[in-house]
């Protein structure tokens, strides 16, 4: 993929995420005046948040925080853009694709629209597909970073592309969606959760040791920043993917933001001396 074309990529991301942020502060409006936004049940997933006490419930939170994750995919996308627009680097166009699964949470927004939750349509259940290929493809971007950005697989980058976007629309396609279970951040569940998350932690911590390879065998220790940044990454989505409080809404906002911005300087900077 040459520089240009990946630039470009960037360019139309960013202009469809405006898009898609406008749309949903259209309908927002809409259902506001017509005074239709109805919050999803109370259901919290994890359950342990409703023993705790500062752990309450907040609606606001929950739209906040996913306000959050969407406005953070064109806020980084551009600022990438202007980083890495002279600089040739394979990690960054998966790292597109983390921003592609941030961007799939806008979805979340239309459950409280107009009281969808409480219905079985077909939208509700596109949105559960969407969500569960966002929620894996933000982990496994990470790992394709790592494996398949290596300057032998320069020329094959648009097939490993190609190959995660596949693995993600696959497993969400067979992945069974329980549109009768809405937890309270707004998310339509599905089945097998535990073994889900179990797989997600995985292709996270296989990341991580890739990374840590990678910085072994050519001894260099931007890889390590970029590995623990990573976690600072994740785990910042995962407090705001989840939050239907304010304090993991304030605990996730920091990570995700503080993680994002030492992995892309310490790529840009690994980039910059090649």
């Amino acid at each position: 993929m040459t520089l240009k074309t990946r630039n470009r990529m960037m360019q139309i991301f960013f202009y469809f995420s405006l898009v898609c942020i406008a749309s949903a502060l259209f309908f927002f409006i809409i259902a506001l005046v017509n005074k239709a936004i109805t919050p999803p049940p109370k259901l919290r997933i994890p359950a342990f948040m409703e023993k705790i006490g500062f752990l309450k419930y907040s609606f606001i939170a929950t739209m906040i925080s996913i306000s959050l994750v969407v406005f953070f995919a064109p806020v980084t996308v551009f600022y990438a853009l202007k980083l890495f627009e002279n600089t040739q680097s394979n990690e960054i166009i998966f790292f597109l694709a983390f921003l592609t699964g941030c961007l799939c949470e806008g979805v979340r927004f239309l459950t409280p629209l107009f009281g969808l939750w409480s219905t079985f349509s077909d939208l509700l259940f596109f949105c559960g597909r969407i969500i569960f290929i966002g929620r894996l493809l933000c982990p496994l971007s990470f790992l394709f970073a790592a494996l398949a950005s290596s300057a032998e697989q320069r020329q094959d980058i648009e097939r490993n592309i190609t190959i995660l976007f596949a693995i993600t629309v696959v497993f969400a396609i067979i992945a069974p969606i329980n549109t009768a279970r809405i937890s309270s951040a707004g998310t339509v569940t599905w089945g097998f959760p535990r073994l889900f998350f179990c797989s997600r932690l995985a292709f996270t911590a296989l990341s991580f040791i890739s990374f840590w390879i990678m910085a072994i065998d050519q001894n260099t220790d931007e890889y390590k920043k970029i590995a623990f940044s990573m976690l600072f990454i994740l785990s910042g989505y995962g407090f705001l993917v989840i939050s239907d409080n304010f304090v993991f809404m304030i605990l996730g906002l920091p990570l995700l933001l503080l993680g994002t911005y030492g992995y892309l300087r310490a790529l840009h900077s690994l980039y910059m001396w090649r």
